[in-house]
C-alpha cells in the first residue's frame, strides 16, 4: 500500500498513479486535509500537522502505520513529495522499517552529495556538467564583515539569485521578505546591468543585507549565489531518472516546462509541462545518477541559456518531482518501477517494464491551469506539439481523473482555474 506524505499535486498524482497501476487505494499523509484531496476516492488522509520537525513527522507516521497494517500484513510503500521529507525517512529507516515501512531511497551520504546544493555543483564540475556560476556562503560561520566581504567580491555578473542549499533547513526559518528563490537585479538602475563592484545601494548590498537576514532567523547551511540565467519559462526543463540497485538506468525523461507561478510564495511551481526529449541532459543526468551510485528516482531542474543554447542544471531533487505526472501523460506510470524495484513483486498491470533504457518523448502535456493560459506563455514549436498532443488525447489535468470524479471536486477545479486567470492577470510571467 502507498503511504505518500504531503498534499500538493505531486502527492495526488502518486496517489492517482497506484490507482490506474493497481486499483489500490493510497494512505496520503499531508499537514491538513485540503481541497486537493478532500472528497477523493482514490484516497485515504491522515492529516499530522505542521511537517517540519523530524520526530512528530516520524511518530505520525509510526501510527499511521500502525492503523494500516492487517491480517496478513501487507507492505506499505513510503513516498516523500519534499526533500526534507525524505531526510527525516532515510534518517529513521530503521524505526519505519520496523512499523512496516519500504523506505526507497539512498542512504543519507548520496542525499547530501544530491540535495545539498553546493555538493551537487561540485559533482558537476567534477563530470563536466554545466551549471550557473555559482557563489557559495556559509551561514554556519556568518559575521557581518564576513557577510561584507563575500558580497562585494562574488565576482558573478548580475542579475543574480539567491538561494539556500538546504531546501528543508530553509523552509524552517522566516524572516520578513522570505522566499524560496531571491531574485537580486543588480545595480542602482534596476536594469540587471550590475556587476559585482555595486556596493552601497547596489547589488551587493542587497546579498549582504540577505545574508544577515538568513543567518539571524537561524539559517545556518549554505547560501548559493548564482548568475540568473536569462530568458522564460519555456527554457526551463524537468530530467526525471529511475536507476535501480544494480545501477541500470530503466527509465529517463524530459519535460519542458512552458510556465511557473509568479505569485509571492508560489515561485518555482510550474503550472504546465510539455513532455519532450533532450538526448543531451539524458546523457549528463545519467553521468550524475551512476557518480552518486543513486537508485531509485531522482529529478534535475535545468534551464537551456539561449545564449549559447546550453542547458544549464540548477538542482537535483532527491525523489519525484511535484510535477512528475507528464511521465504518466507520456506512457511511463512510475508506480510500477516502484513496486517492482522495492517490493519485489511483479502485480498485475497494463504497463510492461521493458528491459534497459526506457524514454518518454511526447507529445503530452500536464496542466493546472487553463489551456488558453497555456497557449500564451508556450514557444511557437512548443504550440505545434501542443496541439499534437491534443490530437493524441494527452492533455492531462492531473487532478482531473474521471475514476475520481465528485461533483464537489469538479465544483473546486473550476474554481482553480478561474483564480489561476486572475493570479496570472495580477503576476504575469515574463517572456523574455
Amino acid at each position: 500500500m502507498p503511504v505518500i506524505t504531503g498534499g500538493d499535486v505531486g502527492a495526488y498524482s502518486l496517489a492517482r498513479e497506484f490507482h490506474e497501476a493497481y486499483g489500490v487505494i493510497s494512505a496520503v499523509v499531508p499537514t491538513s486535509l485540503n481541497r486537493n484531496l478532500k472528497h477523493s476516492a482514490i484516497l485515504e488522509a491522515f492529516p499530522a500537522g505542521p511537517m517540519t520537525e523530524e520526530q512528530p513527522v516520524i511518530d505520525a507516521l509510526v501510527r499511521v502505520a500502525g492503523q494500516l497494517r492487517g491480517e496478513p500484513r501487507r507492505p506499505l510503500l513510503l513516498l516523500a513529495s519534499y526533500d526534507h521529507l525524505v531526510r527525516f525517512a532515510v534518517r529513521h529507516r530503521e524505526t519505519l522499517e520496523a512499523a512496516g515501512y519500504t523506505v526507497p531511497y539512498p542512504g543519507e551520504d548520496a542525499l547530501d552529495a544530491a540535495a545539498l546544493k553546493e555538493n551537487f555543483y561540485a559533482l558537476c564540475e567534477q563530470y563536466g556538467v554545466p551549471y550557473p556560476k555559482t557563489a557559495t556562503y556559509d551561514a554556519g560561520s556568518h559575521t557581518p564583515e564576513a557577510a561584507r566581504r563575500f558580497a562585494a567580491g562574488l565576482g558573478l555578473t548580475y542579475p543574480v539569485i539567491l538561494k539556500a542549499g538546504d531546501g528543508g533547513a530553509w523552509a524552517d526559518i522566516r524572516f520578513e521578505g522570505r522566499r524560496k528563490v531571491h531574485i537580486i537585479e543588480g545595480a542602482n538602475t534596476g536594469t540587471g546591468a550590475g556587476t559585482d563592484a555595486d556596493t552601497g545601494t547596489g547589488g551587493a548590498a542587497e546579498v549582504e543585507a540577505l545574508l544577515g537576514k538568513a543567518s539571524a532567523a537561524g539559517y545556518r547551511g549554505a547560501l548559493i549565489v548564482q548568475e540568473m540565467v536569462p530568458g522564460p519559462d519555456s527554457q526551463l526543463g524537468i530530467a526525471t531518472f529511475f536507476r535501480d540497485r544494480t545501477g541500470s538506468t530503466r527509465l529517463v525523461s524530459y519535460g519542458e516546462v512552458i510556465v511557473e507561478d509568479h505569485a509571492p510564495g508560489l515561485e518555482g511551481n510550474a503550472r504546465a509541462v510539455l513532455a519532450s526529449a533532450h538526448p543531451v541532459i539524458a546523457d549528463q543526468g545519467t553521468t550524475l545518477m551512476d557518480a552518486l551510485d543513486w537508485h531509485g528516482f531522482a529529478m534535475f531542474d535545468t534551464k537551456i541559456d539561449p545564449r549559447t543554447g546550453v542547458a544549464q542544471f540548477l538542482e537535483m531533487n532527491p525523489r519525484l518531482g511535484r510535477n512528475h505526472y507528464y511521465l504518466t501523460a507520456a506512457g511511463a506510470n512510475p508506480a510500477p518501477y516502484l513496486v517492482e524495484e522495492y517490493l519485489n513483486v511483479d502485480l498485475k498491470t497494463d504497463q510492461r517494464l521493458d528491459e534497459g533504457w526506457v524514454t518518454t518523448t511526447g507529445p503530452a502535456l500536464i496542466t493546472t491551469i487553463p489551456l488558453s493560459l497555456v497557449d500564451q506563455y508556450a514557444t511557437d514549436a512548443q504550440r505545434q506539439r501542443i496541439r499534437q498532443a491534443k490530437r493524441a488525447g494527452r492533455v492531462v489535468r492531473p487532478f482531473s481523473y474521471p475514476a475520481d470524479r465528485d461533483l464537489r471536486r469538479e465544483l473546486y477545479l473550476r474554481a482553480a482555474e478561474l483564480k489561476a486567470r486572475r493570479v496570472f492577470h495580477d503576476h504575469p510571467a515574463p517572456r523574455d
